[in-house]
């Protein structure tokens, strides 16, 4: 019992030893991240908004890695790694009763360094310094009350990383062993330096000066149901290899072990990808008609600070969540009978059904086996499997992508504000817009700007971007069978269900996304959206319009296209080797013709900014106009969708525009076009070449 008492004493006079300990202990953990091990988030946030290593870090925050929300197995995992690191000459904690935890998501004891105090590491390094040798009475009052102030600490937290240094010094002022207190008679509460020692005067004179003991007892008052007096249930388990009264406390680990469970949420009811972070959820034993469901010991034997693996049944079947049970059984004169948790974490990319099929170490997980009930068991090695592959799929944080607006976008091309202004309004109005010209009128470029701008930021998860071909399928782009390396067929989601799923996610947050079709003529229209061709019309949008999709065999299994998807597509008006555009697609979008901008002002600047001779600019500008325009005359074999974009003469990538340059250019670029252009006149093809290198 208490083992983890002397490495952590040791690892702290460690600590306070380094010559340079702040990048001690950011090294130490970087080596622990790159082991596979479980550590703090390692990356800080500057006023932009963007993300950057973690450059500062108190000693609180580094045995936060140790003492936050992870199975005992990765806690002893990362002592293990730091004894071996360190030197160190105490064993690796083999319980973590009385110690209490700080939420994972809420590990630092700092802010981010654009909000953070210039000295608020700084004194949580001196605070830790002090209670290293001094009894909490003999500590600076001032440093302690400047400590609290610290955004993210406050007394409860201070007092629980003190605990962890000086644990005979210190006894945290967490809500569970507050109300172990009260519940002894205890009426101090400790709200500053002051009143926290006359509190722990008080539960001194109550409970004892053993304050492991009394946290480790605090902690069994909160999750033990019928847990009334400090020797009812304590006493028993404080006493090495005593038997635990398990009519009481069923299948109760140490102190600071949970139970894992899984529990499944329909959509069609409520679902945990709809509940905030720190939003809370309760969840009835008995079914409509009143009887007891599937597995009801299950809800009998849930406890506070269990963990639950929150999964949404059909149509999505995938991991969305992370909740914590904050009220085990009880009853609800106006529910019934339920189960109360709080959601702890969203994951920003659910894990499917289909990805943990198979997974070694999950042959005889219950969700995964037992295909009927709501909530099921998980064993602690099955949940690390599922938590394992959580964390491979959510990474890191993502980066806040830097903010784009449209006069930003205005800045990147040539075309005129007004018909910017109007390819906006149109994403907003019908939700789907097509940019159609010329080869090099620069569509793809604008449609990438067009999106962002609409989004207001340049966000990877929020805008798709894929080109259509002859050989696309609505396999490829809703979904279909897909054969497997088992040497069978499995139904997958094609690109456009998967990123509309993501969309749906955010839907109630108002979150823009944008969905880019390039050569989005080139494909059979009719075939690759099949029935979804209904529901991009913009006001057959939401699930009130849900279909069923032609593969799925299970008739709840119903799509929609949700509001804040919008779709870009560009189109080629001088690829002859197309069908025109199906009629029924056509109704449902807008059309914005981009046309070369060799006459814009801004395509003058650009190329002289790009360090062209006045002179190259005005032949550039005149020639091309010259030629367009009889490109434009020639209605029975072109005419003006056949023109030639500014883009092929935009220089990137440090190339100097000379003369050298703008007759490679006509060359290799602008001559093979005429060529297919006039494909039976050769002669007008070398006439056309001269006019231009004249």
């Amino acid at each position: 019992m208490f083992s983890w008492i002397p490495i952590h004493a040791e690892a702290t006079r460690a600590m306070l030893a380094f010559d340079e300990p702040q990048k001690a202990l950011l090294t130490t953990l970087r080596e622990m991240e790159h082991q596979g091990l479980k550590v703090i988030k390692l990356e800080d946030q500057n006023p932009e908004g963007s993300w950057q290593p973690l450059e500062q870090i108190d000693p609180f925050t580094f045995l936060a890695t140790f003492n936050r929300d992870l199975t005992d197995n990765n806690r002893r995992a990362n002592w293990q790694f730091l004894r071996k690191r360190w030197s160190l000459q105490s064993e690796v904690p083999q319980d973590f009763s009385g110690i209490p935890t700080v939420n994972s998501q809420a590990s630092w004891f700092f802010d981010y360094s654009f909000k953070r105090k210039e000295n608020d590491i700084e004194v949580l390094w001196q605070m830790a310094s002090q209670v290293m040798t001094k009894p909490i009475s003999k500590i600076d009052e001032e440093l302690f009350e400047r400590c609290c102030q610290v955004r993210w600490v406050g007394i409860g937290k201070l007092t629980i990383g003190l605990y962890w240094i000086n644990p005979e010094s210190i006894l945290p002022c967490d809500k569970k062993t507050i109300a172990y207190g009260e519940k002894h008679g205890v009426r101090a509460r400790p709200r500053e330096y002051r009143s926290y020692l006359e509190w722990l005067r008080e539960m001194d004179k109550a409970l004892g000066s053993d304050f492991p003991k009394v946290s480790h007892n605090a902690h069994l008052l909160a999750v033990t149901p019928g847990y009334a007096k400090k020797d009812d249930l304590g006493a028993d388990v404080e006493r090495a290899g005593a038997k635990r009264p398990t009519t009481q406390i069923g299948e109760l680990k140490q102190a600071g072990d949970e139970s894992y469970w899984w529990l499944n949420a329909n959509p069609q009811q409520w679902s945990f990808e709809n509940l905030r972070v720190g939003g809370r959820q309760t969840y009835t034993s008995r079914n409509k008609n009143g009887n007891k469901r599937q597995k009801y010991k299950y809800f009998q034997d849930v406890k506070p600070g269990d963990i639950i693996v929150g999964y949404v049944t059909s149509p999505q079947r995938e991991i969305v969540g992370i909740c914590r049970i904050t009220r085990g059984l009880h009853d609800s004169k106006e529910e019934g009978e339920r189960i109360e948790f709080e959601k702890i974490e969203q994951l920003e990319r659910p894990v499917s059904y289909k990805a943990l099929e198979g997974l070694p170490g999950l042959e005889t997980c219950e969700p995964l086996s037992i295909h009927q009930g709501s909530i099921f068991k998980l064993r602690t090695a099955e949940y690390e499997v599922i938590r394992s592959l959580i964390d491979k799929t959510n990474p890191v944080p993502p980066k806040l992508p830097p903010a784009y607006t449209k006069e930003m976008a205005m800045r990147e091309f040539f075309l005129s504000e007004s018909q910017f202004d109007d390819a906006l309004e149109a994403l907003q109005v019908k939700k789907n817009l097509v940019l159609q010209g010329p080869p090099g009128v620069g569509k793809t470029y604008v449609a990438k700007r067009l999106a962002m701008a609409l989004i207001g930021t340049n966000d990877p998860q929020r805008i798709e971007m894929i080109q259509f071909h002859q050989s696309y399928s609505y396999e490829d782009f809703i979904q279909g069978f897909r054969p497997t390396v088992k040497r069978t067929f499995e139904l997958k989601n094609g690109i456009f269900h998967q990123f509309c799923r993501r969309a749906q996610r955010d839907e109630r947050k108002n979150k823009t996304y944008v969905f880019i079709i390039d050569e989005i003529n080139r494909g059979n229209l009719s075939k690759i959206f099949g029935e979804l061709m209904m529901l991009i019309e913009p006001d057959k949008r939401g699930p009130s319009f849900s279909i069923p999709l032609a593969y799925d065999s299970d008739p709840d299994n119903k799509f929609y296209i949700p509001a804040n998807v919008h779709i870009i597509g560009t189109m080629n008006t001088a690829d002859r080797s197309l069908a025109m555009v199906d009629y029924a697609l056509r109704r449902r979008f807008r059309f914005i013709t981009l046309r070369p901008e060799f006459s814009s002002s801004k395509f003058r600047q650009f190329l002289a900014k790009r360090g062209a001779a006045p002179t190259l600019v005005e032949k550039v500008v005149d020639r091309m106009a010259a030629l367009n325009e009889k490109i434009a005359g020639d209605t029975k074999n072109l005419g003006s969708g056949y023109q030639i974009g500014h883009s092929y003469f935009c220089p990137e990538n440090g190339i100097e525009p000379d003369e050298t340059w703008f007759r490679r250019v006509v060359d290799f670029e602008i001559v093979p076009l005429l060529q297919e252009y006039w494909l039976d006149d050769e002669q007008k093809v070398q006439e056309q070449r001269e006019a231009l290198l004249a």
